[in-house]
């Protein structure tokens, strides 16, 4: 029943409330939302929203009209406290005849509305109640909606198809359960409409919105429309309608980034009209860079689709170039006391990231030959701008393009040096960031071949007469250092150090803050070697932090914190002694000084105290009580959130430059307050390093972090956040089982802890953080032992490994379809390799998961094995060899940990495993071999024929050619041990002295120090028993024992009393031969490693 319109009487109370709220006066503002939310919102609800509506449908101030209709969005959505729900919405305590009612009225205002921001604001009430109702489920709850909608789209009036259509383009569930047909001749007609654009453009937004929650065949059948969702963009282009082209171009991104193969067939078009636009100067900046984004956000989403297309990378990369040329000389760059960053809607930082982004997702094969076709002219330039672009450009696509520059680093350094020299000093500036991003993305290769040139080349430019190039030669020497061995930077510290000091006493505080990070990052690198230079640096650092105390100066301090704690790790307790006690206590002044919020001295505190309590040891114990509330309340910090309202520009009050950034959740767009998301991760990876650090003396705040842990297994803000949660998980039972908590209270936590992780496994999608799940998981068990597993634990370990191998099969069979249909072209690799790791990562994790739970359980774990072994099998013959190796595994752990009971599976998995030492992947072969060699140690008589079996394809692994290159050794070094295993411990069906007698040609192992144990043990209590074959007739072995021998105490592989058995029995030897033998076989051994012998006292 429809609901019986508000009374006068009660309209006339409220218009002066909404006329109020929209007075510039402040005052009467504040007293009319009091009035509001007191008398009408909480006493009153029903009447409010009735109130609104009617003033929705009928007032005569269209100003009323429309605020009205936003009142009505923002109340109804407001949550209120409601008896024990503090969660409740306006919406939901109101009658169902008042919603039915509100919902009438809106309708009637969508029908009659004539002003244009009304209709808008209506229509997104309308939109926004609907939005409401499908998320709860509630389909059928405006049953008059989608029928007065289609009306609207039919309408012969363009506002109501406007209207409708704007309400699609925001819910376009609404219209998911249409026949595409259908669908697709409204789109059809109004894309085309051939009176009104706005009706063209909100048709465009309605159609991508659809196209992208639809799935992947409604997609295709829809693919068509594609043409004319473009035409709207021509007269757009033609009037100049910047704003208007940038909204429809935005939309098409949205679609690019969903449903990017839908732009096949008008690549060569939309290439040639978006390059025009990039390039025209006549558009707004906004305009020319959405529609460069629009290609980058094409060739992001399907790269081998872009590569296809002719002349893209040849059509993009001089756009990019020159929108990087696009910059003035501005005099605050010189003067301004801060380093802001680039602002990032100017057209030179859009042009940079154009470059960076077309070489990560098209590769350095397509972009570096065409760069480089400008780049040596732009460096030669009379234009400064010139010359600054083309260094940014080489700064700008080597991250992509390592593999084709990496060959030509030498000339493109050169390229570079005169810069350093150059006149102007934005050039001088670019020099120094290409060669420090150039350090990042060619590390190690540019340290270890290039430091000379590098370092001489920044030393200089650190003497600048200009203070920001002074601090960016400083900050490029960060980016060298960082992944610098200390060798390469010994000959180099004097000199940098004397440099930096001198920047460190220059009146630019932000030089002084690079300065300090410089040498804190150079100190960390240099380890042990920094120790010369601590007594004139760390004075200063003290200085600082005693005296520059001012808010202007946070940052400085903040940043000499940092330094002073990793020069502290860098020369170790001892030589920290000196400055020890005044350190603590300055840090414990600055703890209690910090008072606000966004003190940027908190995440540092948090880092220098964790790097002091490693550098102190259980020493630093007795600070603990100060450091962990702070650091606590750190841990605990939660981003604020908030709803935004689409009519307001949510940049004027959640400005990202205060940390807000904004996300799309079921079409509805929240700011997040991410600021204090660092300070949250930093804090978290603190708690890591005490808990691992202190163990035991940690156990006063385990039970406390274990709760704010747990819950952070699923704070999606923030991935780092999440993976140190699930880090510090089973270091904090490893810290209450070290401190001896009873078994009861382990129990309770393990319990606790098992069942919010595996919560987490059993939805998580993120393969990095399932990966990540099951190490938690593990490291646990392994940590507890034998008596924590409960048997619903266990089947719930099961199902979630059961729906993850059948997902994991799900994806791999599709990465091989893709592979096979040409889905993936030769240039896609990397991407390619990039997944397949990550899904490597997801299987090894949860093989080592269920290796734990048979090292715990042993055979009792078999009946819950059952359940997943019909899906580990299918592994056994896929294409993927990580599958494959993936899959043997798992047996190599079943027939370890369950002995002669696993030879009830071998029909699964036994021909597999010795056909497998043949296989073609090197990771295949090594599984195989050690499967292979825990089948003879473990497996029982059962297996006896297998391992006779075995001896031949072992063999012909290890003298295969190449098997003891670089990445093949461990694969032979594993046979050679598998064969020692089945001689040792299931020799019955072959005769062992023959296969000795071969597998003593087979060594030495000197690279696996896992199987280097086993092997030697073995050949000693051979050699200790004078067994025939390891000796030879007449002795005739003793040389090659000797060279053994030899070979395996130089390479340092074998625990201490292995060795000293090993030293012994060569000692042994030699004294057992007359001295010209000795001498010959002494001298038969190479120089390096008799030197080796010789400094280790073995001879």
């Amino acid at each position: 029943m429809a609901q019986t319109p508000v009374s006068a009487e009660v309209l006339n109370q409220l218009a002066p409330i909404l006329t109020s709220l929209l007075s510039a006066d402040n005052n009467q503002r504040i007293a009319a939302e009091t009035q509001l939310n007191d008398v009408w919102v909480a006493q009153s609800p029903d009447l409010l929203l009735l109130g609104l509506g009617q003033f929705a449908a009928s007032n005569n101030d269209a100003q009323l009209r429309s605020y009205s209709s936003v009142l009505i969005r923002r109340l109804a959505y407001k949550q209120i406290t409601s008896g024990a729900n503090a969660d409740t919405r306006l919406w939901d305590v109101i009658q169902e005849s008042t919603q039915v009612g509100v919902k009438d009225l809106l309708l009637t205002a969508l029908a009659n509305e004539t002003d244009v921001g009304a209709r808008h604001k209506v229509a997104d009430t309308i939109a926004e109640i609907a939005r409401s109702d499908l998320s709860e489920g509630e389909t059928g709850k405006w049953p008059s909606l989608l029928t007065a909608l289609f009306e609207c789209s039919q309408s012969p009036n363009a506002a109501h198809r406007e209207s409708a259509f704007r309400i699609f383009a925001t819910v376009p569930e609404l219209i998911a359960g249409q026949h595409t047909d259908t669908l697709k001749g409204v789109f059809l007609a109004s894309l085309t409409d051939a009176e009104s654009q706005t009706v063209r453009l909100e048709s465009m937004k309605a159609a991508v919105a659809y196209i992208v929650q639809a799935d992947e065949a409604t997609q295709k059948a829809l693919s068509s429309l594609i043409f004319h969702m473009l035409d709207p963009l021509s007269p757009l282009i033609s009037a100049r309608e910047d704003q208007l082209l940038t909204d429809a171009l935005m939309t098409l991104i949205e679609l690019a980034e969903n449903a990017p193969k839908l732009f096949r067939t008008v690549l060569p078009s939309l290439l040639t009209v978006m390059i025009s636009v990039a390039k025209d100067k006549s558009f707004e900046d906004r305009s020319r860079q959405t529609a460069l984004e629009l290609l980058l956000t094409l060739a992001e989403s399907a790269p081998p689709m872009i590569r296809k297309v002719p002349n893209f990378v040849q059509e993009v990369i001089p756009v990019a170039l020159e929108m990087i040329t696009d910059m003035d000389d501005d005099e605050t760059w010189y003067t301004a006391d801060d380093i802001d960053e680039d602002d990032n809607e100017e057209n030179y930082v859009m042009g940079e990231s154009a470059l960076d982004r077309v070489a990560r997702t098209l590769g350095g094969k397509v972009v570096v030959p065409v760069a480089f076709q400008y780049i040596p002219s732009m460096l030669q330039s009379q234009n400064w701008q010139q010359r600054r672009a083309g260094l940014m450009a080489i700064s700008s696509i080597g991250e992509g393009s390592i593999k084709i520059m990496k060959p030509e680093l030498s000339n493109i350094i050169n390229m570079i040096l005169p810069s350093f020299k150059d006149s102007h000093p934005r050039v001088r500036y670019a020099a120094c960031n290409a060669i420090g991003q150039m350090s990042t993305d060619f590390a190690p290769h540019i340290q270890k071949n290039y430091h000379q040139v590098v370092v001489t080349a920044l030393l200089p430019v650190m003497e600048d007469p200009q203070p920001r190039i002074q601090a960016h030669a400083a900050a490029a020497m960060v980016n060298f250092c960082e992944e610098a061995d200390k060798k390469i930077l010994d000959p180099y510290l004097d000199p940098i150090f004397e440099h930096l000091l001198v920047l460190l006493n220059t009146n630019k505080t932000y030089v002084q803050e690079q300065a300090i990070t410089t040498i804190a990052t150079v100190a960390d690198a240099a380890e042990d070697k920094f120790i010369k230079y601590h007594s004139v640096i760390m004075p200063l650092l003290l200085n600082i932090l005693r005296q520059a105390s001012d808010k202007q100066y946070r940052l400085l301090r903040a940043r000499a914190i940092e330094c002073a704690s990793l020069i502290a790790l860098a020369i170790g307790k001892k030589a920290f002694s000196p400055y020890t006690t005044e350190f603590i206590h300055i840090l414990a002044e600055i703890q209690q000084s910090v008072t606000e919020a966004d003190d940027v001295q908190t995440t540092y505190l948090l880092a220098a105290w964790a790097r002091m309590c490693k550098m102190m040891g259980q020493d630093f114990l007795p600070y603990l009580p100060n450091i962990m509330p702070p650091l606590l309340q750190s841990a605990k910090l939660t981003p604020e959130i908030t709803f935004l309202d689409p009519d307001e520009d949510p940049e004027t009050k959640y400005s990202p430059d205060d940390g807000w950034e904004y996300v799309g959740i079921n079409g509805q767009q929240i700011g997040i307050k991410t600021s204090v998301l660092e300070e949250k991760h930093t804090a978290m990876e603190m708690l890591v390093s005490y808990a691992r650090d202190l163990g035991a003396g940690f156990l006063p705040y385990v039970g406390q972090v274990l709760e704010i842990s747990l819950p952070l297994l699923k704070f999606y803000f923030h991935e780092g956040v999440r993976h140190a949660a699930a880090v510090l998980i089973p270091i904090l039972l490893k810290d209450a089982k070290e401190a001896n908590v009873s078994p009861a209270d382990l129990s309770n936590m393990w319990n606790t802890v098992f069942e919010k992780v595996f919560k987490v496994i059993t939805i998580e999608d993120d393969l990095s953080f399932l990966a990540q799940s099951y190490s938690t998981f593990t490291d646990s068990l392994e940590i507890l032992g034998k008596t924590c597993l409960q048997p619903s634990q266990v089947e719930s370990f099961v199902k979630a490994a059961e729906d993850q191998i059948k997902s994991s099969l799900t994806r791999l069979n599709n990465r091989e379809q893709e592979k096979q249909t040409g889905e993936y072209d030769a240039d896609d690799e990397e991407q390619l390799a990039e997944e397949e790791a990550v899904e490597e990562d997801v299987l090894s994790e949860l093989a080592r998961a269920i290796q734990a739970v048979f090292k715990v359980m042993n055979t009792a774990f078999l009946p819950y094995f059952d359940k997943i072994l019909p899906f580990i099998v299918q592994f056994l013959s896929h294409p993927s060899s990580s599958a494959r190796q993936w899959a043997i595994c798992v047996f190599d752990d079943l027939i370890e940990y369950t002995g002669p009971a696993s030879y009830n599976y071998s029909n699964y998995f036994l021909q597999s495993m010795i056909s497998s030492v043949s296989d073609t992947a090197f990771d295949v072969r090594q599984a195989a071999a050690y499967g292979l060699g825990v089948m003879g140690q473990f497996g029982g008589p059962q297996y006896a024929d297998a391992c006779a079996a075995a001896l031949e394809p072992l063999f012909n692994l290890i003298n295969a050619p190449g098997s003891r290159e670089e990445d093949i050794v461990f694969v032979t070094e594993n046979a050679i041990s598998a064969i020692a295993k089945i001689c040792k411990f299931n020799s019955s069906k072959f005769n062992v002295d023959s296969v000795l007698s071969a597998w003593l040609a087979t060594l030495p192992i000197v690279n696996d120090d896992q199987e280097a144990p086993i092997v030697y043990t073995y050949l000693l209590d051979l050699l200790e028993s004078n067994h025939p074959s390891i000796l030879g007739p007449n002795n005739s072995n003793i040389p090659q024992l000797v060279k053994i021998f030899s070979e395996v105490l130089a390479a340092d592989i074998l625990p201490t009393e292995i060795s000293a058995r090993m030293v012994l029995s060569l000692k042994v030897i030699l004294g057992g031969l007359d001295e010209v033998t000795r001498n010959q076989l002494w001298n038969a051994i190479s120089l390096e490693t008799r030197t080796i012998l010789q400094k280790k006292g073995y001879v």
